[in-house]
C-alpha cells in the first residue's frame, strides 16, 4: 500500500513538472494523499504597472463585449470582437473595427500610461483603459461609439 502511494505521488510530480516550465497558468492543484481530497487554488497574476514601463503594452489589444441570446436549446454565450486599438512604441495609437462593425471609431492619436490605466487621446477624444493583468485592459464601450453593453474587454492579440 505504501509502495502503491508512493508511485501515485512520483507520477503526479513528474506529470506536474512539464506544466509548471509553462509559467503561470493561473490555477494550480494539489492533492492530499491522507484524506483523499483535492482542493484548487487560484493564483491571479496581477501587473505592477508601475513598474513596466509604456512600451510594456505596446502592441495590438482585440477589443470584444460578451453577447448572449437565445436559440432553439436556450440561452447562449460568447464574445463579439469589435475593435482593434494598436498601442505603437512611438507613442502614437490607432483604432481599428473589426469586420462588420465598420461603423466604430476609426481614429488615431498618443497613448500614454499612467499607474494602472492607459490613457487614449485619439481626434480629440479622451478614452481611458484599465489595465486588469499584463495580457487584458477593459473600457466603458461608449467611449468607442458602443452602446447597449456594461464593459469592453481587451485581450493583447
Amino acid at each position: 500500500m505504501i509502495k502503491q502511494k508512493a508511485l501515485v505521488l512520483a507520477v503526479a510530480a513528474a506529470l506536474a513538472m512539464p506544466l509548471a516550465a509553462c509559467g503561470n497558468s493561473g490555477t494550480s492543484t494539489t492533492t492530499d494523499t491522507k484524506s483523499e481530497t483535492t482542493t484548487t487554488q487560484s493564483s491571479s497574476s496581477s501587473s505592477d504597472s508601475k513598474t513596466k514601463d509604456a512600451s510594456y503594452y505596446a502592441g495590438q489589444w482585440r477589443g470584444s463585449v460578451e453577447t448572449t441570446g437565445q436559440t432553439v436549446y436556450g440561452t447562449a454565450g460568447g464574445t463579439e470582437q469589435m475593435l482593434d486599438v494598436f498601442l505603437n512604441e512611438d507613442g502614437t495609437a490607432e483604432t481599428k473595427p473589426c469586420k462588420n462593425h465598420e461603423d466604430l471609431l476609426t481614429a488615431t492619436g498618443t497613448w500614454t500610461l499612467d499607474g494602472d490605466t492607459v490613457n487614449l487621446e485619439l481626434d480629440g477624444k479622451s478614452i481611458t483603459m484599465k489595465i486588469e493583468n499584463d495580457n487584458a485592459m477593459s473600457a466603458d464601450p461608449t467611449q468607442f461609439g458602443i452602446d447597449g453593453f456594461d464593459s469592453i474587454e481587451f485581450a493583447l492579440y
